[in-house]
């Protein structure tokens, strides 16, 4: 059976997400964590995507992301053969670690965008690797931080987001610092 084409154009939002290959963990310490981000930070100015939310699991991860061109093949294609080469080396190992291709579902309105943003920021509450909301502003590898006032990021863009909920950069901070 092939494989479905996938949709690009310029200005798409999408959210993508891949898991380790057979559920393993893609990242074995902090140290993957920040070289996967800087792999991120990276894509973004070569491939001109702009990162609305991200969030990295121990086994997966989840992008909220926008492509200024239609190339989020390539740019994929570029981040998953470069943080796994990273990686591998890192850690003296080598093959896949990546689970088959990343899926890619396309963001068609802001309010799907909005509860994305959210379930997105939100995983590490689901899985219980924070304790509680107010926990999930010090957990360092989501892109909450920035959007609730307590962390910077050179990359991840977070006017379009808090523009969602209408209201001033600083109020809609503050509505993101508290559950819905």
């Amino acid at each position: 059976m092939a494989r479905p084409w996938r949709i690009e154009y310029e200005g798409a939002f999408y959210h993508l997400l891949s898991r380790g290959n057979e559920k393993r963990d893609i990242f074995i310490d902090d140290d993957d964590r920040r070289m996967f981000l800087e792999t991120l930070g990276e894509m973004v100015e070569r491939f001109a995507i702009d990162i609305f939310a991200y969030v990295l699991m121990n086994n997966h991860y989840h992008l909220l992301i926008r492509t200024q061109r239609a190339n989020l093949t390539k740019a994929m294609h570029w981040f998953g053969v470069t943080y796994t080469t990273r990686f591998n080396y890192q850690h003296s190992r080598s093959g896949h670690l990546f689970q088959g291709r990343y899926k890619s579902i396309l963001v068609e309105n802001d309010a799907y965008l909005m509860q994305l943003s959210y379930y997105i920021h939100n995983n590490p509450l689901r899985a219980g690797i924070v304790v509680d909301f107010k926990a999930l502003t010090d957990y360092a590898f989501s892109g909450h931080r920035l959007l609730a006032g307590a962390g910077e990021c050179s990359w991840q863009d977070d006017a379009y987001v808090l523009g969602c909920f209408g209201k001033s950069a600083a109020n809609a901070r503050k509505a993101a610092s508290r559950p819905a």
